[in-house]
């Protein structure tokens, strides 16, 4: 029945975000950096939430198989912002001029994949109600993350590379009084 379904929906959800959690950090090599590309789950909650009220849907099975997608779709936007600037930063490019060329080289085809969804999505929340809270929460919940994740997403890898250099800073200095 439904109610147990939705209550296995919010058992999955931490399993998810944990089985998220190792894989970027298998990739990244960083406790840091998959808790920065992970912020893209909250910025995608605030459209969700506004987009279910204004659209008068209830919080059901369809939203949270809605919220499951949306998440691999808006964490994706972030893992190439930061994929982009660590990139530069290799090559030995300071933090916000990292984020920035991230930002600018990466915001039109984040843009374009975002709206291309929506549009799409569209047609199905306006024409079938037994999909209509799933795509509702795509829609509303694309728009409001990848506005954030353009817009507030660069401040974040800046105070997440700021901390990276004083732990760095730390550790070095603790080494060296090590050997001393």
């Amino acid at each position: 029945n439904n109610q147990d379904s939705f209550k296995s929906m919010l058992l999955a959800f931490p399993i998810l975000l944990l089985v998220m959690f190792i894989l970027l950090v298998i990739q990244f090599r960083s406790l840091l950096q998959p808790v920065l590309i992970l912020l893209a789950i909250p910025f995608s909650f605030l459209g969700v939430a506004v987009g279910l009220y204004i659209t008068n849907n209830p919080l059901s099975f369809f939203v949270m198989i809605g919220f499951f997608a949306l998440i691999g779709i808006a964490v994706n936007n972030t893992i190439l912002l930061v994929d982009y600037a660590n990139q530069a930063r290799l090559e030995g490019v300071g933090p916000t001029d990292a984020i920035a060329s991230a930002v600018r080289a990466r915001f039109r085809p984040l843009i374009t994949t975002s709206l291309t969804s929506v549009v799409a999505l569209i047609p199905l929340a306006l024409s079938d109600p037994f999909w209509e809270s799933l795509a509702y929460t795509l829609i509303f919940g694309l728009l409001s993350s990848t506005f954030l994740v353009v817009v507030s997403f660069p401040y974040a890898y800046l105070i997440a590379e700021w901390l990276r250099s004083k732990v760095s800073r730390k550790h070095r200095k603790s080494r060296r009084l090590a050997k001393a």
